[in-house]
């Protein structure tokens, strides 16, 4: 159990760098930077040589965390000096009881992070599947799929995790990424609040805003990735105004801190790519003043860092599908135009404004339906709509009650979102301060660059997650300035009990409910998406164990929801069994003919024959010569045995 060794790394850099009285917060997000930047190395390193095991990796983390440790007691000048921080940054009680109520929300959300294993659809089709076959193949390069996400998608949480499990030897700890995400975001906002210009109240309440978003409540109990991703743009929002503000002052370490941040902002996942790009304008235009036709070297250091973080996965997506983002996407909009920008701001609101009030939902999307006829579009058109007709959200779930994290809205906070931006355009003072208008003009940007260019589909409710977060400090100043002390204080405790039942009523992992995360056995909580699977996917690994059989094919088509295998097969057999897929059909069948695939030979395969999969029942498969005869059957799924 070295699971503790990357936490000795980050803390060790935190003592560093805060030995040097700079801020606890600023401290926090450069530690957790490097810690990001270690992680990838590190990956990318062991993969290069396919050394990427538990003893490799322990050894790298113990070698880097005895530098650290002698680094801190041999140079650092100045201890880490709690007192001196207390002392300097003094909190009035009612904030403290503010702070404490947020982190209440926090340790609640990070206890079934622990407890509840990871369920969530796409972590079961890709997330924590490619991870584990990773760890099988001791390399991070591409491999044979079904379902090809599992290679082009970004892939830095999933190097997080990949750590996390090889040196814990489970998955007890996937979930905490995105956990410690959220607590990286909370920081992050307060210390951007602070640069806004907010006050002590101002910043608590950026905190406590985004310790409370419905939707980051549910997926920082998680293995997706928009937490991890919103954390990044956040450190990169942090530096960008910092470096702003410094101007000609600004030193190298805070461009690659910059250059780190948007790195692994796009390493995460590709809707950074809109999230970091206004901002990267305004870092930019901000400097041309300052360095005019020389601007380009500041930005060839922070271009050349980002660059250097994800060129080893551009490289594998380029060498397998001929571009460095992988396959081409389906959720680009396939005509542009501003009527379809309206149409996508229009249709990605009202992911946030259902309720459990029928009449108001329908009467909502009567009027959303009337302004497309104004548009000259239709609200379901195909060509700007990834899946599915066009609703507005309702039921009980808009409450908390059964709420996920693929569809969760944000109604208060979309509302108090709407209040603010309407008193900023009414206030001429807060109208005056450049910081506090170009940040929001900024962030509202993302939003509108997001909805020119993907499809509105049901579950972007949760890519809008880093939106909320970068809004929050925003929030925080603006309510700070025009609410008494009092009210200020009685809306966030408005904000952390409200955000009760999406703690507690979690669809897939929650605390009150006959079946919830304390009874339900864990082997049942992966299932919690599809239960009707946990028999047939159980008695095929009972099966084939029955068999002696280890070395396992997959023919999984369009269903690949996989990562249960791997887990029912761990429990039986440690780590003493093989799985690959086999007779793919996608582009990724060319690694069937390379090693080691190509020395594959499995003694059973699993055939997936639900009505997603696509695929027909069928009594034979042939695989390299051989042929695989049907043995056992049941809904959805069937095994072959090597006839």
């Amino acid at each position: 159990m070295l699971i503790f060794l990357p936490t000795i790394f980050y803390v060790f850099l935190f003592l560093i760098f805060s030995s040097h009285r700079k801020s606890l917060r600023s401290s926090l997000l450069s530690s957790s930077i490097i810690l990001g930047v270690t992680i990838t190395l590190i990956t990318e390193l062991l993969s290069l040589f396919h050394l990427i095991n538990y003893g490799f990796l322990s050894g790298f983390w113990l070698f880097l965390d005895i530098g650290l440790v002698a680094t801190y007691f041999s140079f650092s000048k100045n201890k880490f000096n709690l007192k001196y921080y207390l002392s300097n940054y003094p909190f009035p009680n009612f904030l403290i009881y503010l702070l404490v109520g947020a982190f209440f929300v926090v340790g609640i959300v990070g206890l079934i992070a622990l407890i509840a294993p990871t369920n969530n659809w796409d972590s079961m089709d890709y997330h924590m599947s490619r991870i584990v076959h990773w760890i099988q193949n001791h390399t991070v390069e591409h491999y044979p799929t079904s379902y090809t996400p599992q290679l082009y998608q970004n892939p830095w949480s999933e190097f997080a995790i990949m750590h996390f499990q090889i040196l814990s030897g489970s998955d007890y700890f996937a979930n905490l990424v995105q956990w410690f995400s959220m607590i990286g975001c909370m920081v992050g906002v307060s210390l951007i609040a602070q640069q806004l210009g907010a006050d002590l109240l101002g910043q608590l309440l950026a905190t406590v805003t985004t310790a409370t978003i419905p939707m980051g409540i549910l997926q920082a109990s998680s293995t997706q990735n928009d937490y991890v991703v919103a954390f990044w743009i956040v450190c990169l929002a942090y530096y960008v105004l910092l470096i702003v503000q410094k101007g000609k002052t600004t030193n190298l370490t805070d461009y690659f801190y910059l250059g780190s941040s948007l790195g692994l902002a796009i390493l995460t996942k590709a809707t950074a790519y809109f999230y970091v790009f206004p901002f990267l304008l305004w870092v930019v235009f901000s400097h041309i003043k300052y360095f005019k036709f020389k601007v380009w070297k500041p930005g060839l250091i922070v271009g050349f860092v980002a660059l250097s973080l994800n060129i080893s996965h551009y490289l594998r997506n380029y060498n397998l599908f001929g571009s460095p983002l992988g396959e081409p996407s389906a959720y680009k909009n396939e005509v542009l135009g501003i009527n379809v920008m309206l149409s996508n701001i229009l249709r990605n609101a009202a992911l946030h404004i259902g309720t459990p009030i029928g009449f108001w939902n329908g009467k909502a999307h009567k009027i959303i339906e009337i302004i497309h006829i104004f548009l000259g579009l239709d609200a379901n058109d195909k060509r700007t709509t990834f899946a599915g007709n066009f609703f507005v959200p309702g039921g009980w779930s808009t409450l908390g009650l059964t709420g996920n994290e693929n569809s969760a809205g944000n109604l208060v906070h979309f509302l108090l979102l709407l209040l603010c931006i309407s008193v900023f355009l009414i206030r001429k003072d807060f109208r005056k301060q450049s910081y506090l208008r170009i940040y929001i003009f900024a962030t509202i940007a993302t939003f509108l660059i997001f909805c020119y260019l993907l499809k509105w589909q049901p579950w972007n409710s949760r890519l809008h997650l880093p939106l909320f977060v970068l809004t929050s400090p925003f929030i925080g100043l603006i309510l700070s300035k025009i609410l008494q002390r009092r009210m200020a204080i009685f809306l966030a405790l408005i904000l952390i009990f409200s955000s009760s039942p999406w703690i507690f009523y979690n669809r897939y992992r929650p605390i009150i409910d006959s079946n919830n995360i304390f009874t339900v056995s864990r082997i049942e909580q992966y299932f919690s998406n599809r239960p009707y699977f946990k028999d047939p996917y159980t008695e095929a690994v009972e099966f084939l164990n029955t068999k002696s059989c280890s070395k396992i094919g997959l023919v999984l088509a369009n269903d690949p929801w996989e990562y249960p295998f791997w887990v029912l097969m761990q429990q039986t057999k440690g780590k003493d069994f093989h799985i690959e897929h086999i007779n793919v059909t996608n582009i990724s069948v060319v690694k069937e003919k390379q090693a080691p695939y190509k020395d594959f030979e499995p003694c059973g395969v699993i055939h997936m024959e639900t009505k997603k999969s696509k695929q027909v029942q069928q009594q034979e498969i042939n695989y390299k010569d051989k042929t695989f005869v049907r043995a056992w059957n049941s809904t959805g799924l069937a095994v072959f045995l090597k006839k």
